[in-house]
This record gives structure tokens, C-alpha cells and sequence, in this order.
């Protein structure tokens, strides 16, 4: 798992989007549902994989975490608050 505080981090530097930390992001912030049960990033990092209740597996791109100015400040809130929940 990636250390949120170095995610944080890399987040708050960013001045343009990046799919690779937007897939960071998705995983960091996942949390199991009664559909969903893990997310996990693809092989090269470019994709995140959710794994379902009934055990299949679907490919996705990450939701864009660091697309925008204001995305990116809502990012950060959001991974600071997961953190102070740790």
C-alpha cells in the first residue's frame, strides 16, 4: 500500500494530472461494499482492477482524482482525512 503521507504529498506538487497517482488514489481510498470487496492497480500501474462478491474481476480507469485545480485540493482533503482515520 502506498504511505498516504508520501501520497499526500506527491498530490499537493502535482500542476497537471497524472493517471498514475490518479490510480493510487482510487486504491488508497477504496473501501469494500456489498458489490465490491478490493481494488487493486494493474500491472503497469495504468488501471485499477475491482474484485466483486461474487469473486469476478473488471478493469477500469481511475476516476480523475487530479484533473483539476479543485480536484486536486478535494483529493487531498479526502487523503488526509483517511489518514487521521489510520
Amino acid at each position: 500500500m502506498t504511505d498516504l503521507t508520501d501520497l499526500i504529498a506527491r498530490v499537493e506538487a502535482l500542476t497537471a494530472t497524472s493517471n498514475a497517482i490518479d490510480v493510487e488514489v482510487e486504491v488508497a481510498l477504496f473501501e469494500p461494499t456489498g458489490v465490491s470487496v478490493a481494488c487493486r492497480p494493474n500491472d503497469a500501474g495504468t488501471k485499477v482492477i475491482y474484485t466483486y462478491c461474487d469473486g469476478s474481476r473488471k478493469t477500469y480507469l481511475a476516476d480523475d482524482w487530479t484533473l483539476t485545480d479543485e480536484q486536486r485540493a478535494e483529493t487531498i482533503r479526502l487523503l488526509k482525512e483517511r489518514l487521521s482515520n489510520v
